[in-house]
């Protein structure tokens, strides 16, 4: 039985979280009260010691950015919904909100394993939970369209599983290099982009 709920409510949750995180992110980096009194040197030597928030900002925001995007590119697809789909996209959101945290540990804590394993670990299960609803959905054309082909499911399946790959590398790499694992997260929007682009 599909839930009461239309799909293009769970978009308008989604596209409301997501604005709300994307905003969220940049308030982590603090612009210090008395700025108005640095001098030159003083606003250089600011915003050199800004540099990585600047870059972790930057990261966190294309990659949602990216997971934004594949989420509507599936909402084509998908013309009911039910109890069990909305809340695996309601846990997906869950550690989507959870990202303005993540992210400022790894700001707080610089060069620190765990908190760029736990930032990667958000991000693992955000691509876990993200790669489910689309399985969930498309399992024997569930909830999405007949029009569907094997060809597209199949295609949108191999995109939803780079991000729980390429988190779990940043994960490794942040035991050796935690000051690079949060970039190699980056590595999921190229990939996407570019198999996207082969269509």
């Amino acid at each position: 039985m599909h839930f009461k709920l239309m799909p293009h409510r769970i978009g308008a949750l989604i596209d409301g979280i997501f604005a709300i995180v994307m905003t969220i992110l940049v308030l982590d980096i603090k612009v210090p009260h008395e700025i108005g009194m640095l001098t030159n040197f003083e606003l250089e030597q600011f915003l050199s010691g800004q540099f990585q928030d600047i870059i972790i900002y930057m990261t966190v925001f294309i990659l949602l950015g990216q997971i934004w995007v594949s989420l509507h590119n599936r909402a084509h697809y998908i013309r009911y919904t039910d109890t069990i789909h909305v809340w695996l996209n309601i846990i997906f959101l869950m550690f989507v909100a959870l990202l303005p945290f993540s992210s400022a540990l790894v700001n707080k804590f610089s060069g620190d394993s765990v908190a760029s394993v736990f930032l990667a670990g958000n991000v693992l299960f955000i691509g876990v939970f993200g790669e489910w609803s689309w399985i969930y959905a498309t399992h024997n054309r569930r909830l999405v369209d007949d029009t569907l082909s094997d060809a597209q499911i199949a295609a949108e399946k191999r995109r939803a599983v780079v991000l729980p790959i390429v988190s779990l590398t940043a994960m490794v790499v942040a035991f050796i290099q935690p000051h690079v694992s949060s970039y190699v997260l980056l590595i999921a929007p190229v990939i996407i982009s570019l198999t996207r682009r082969k269509k």
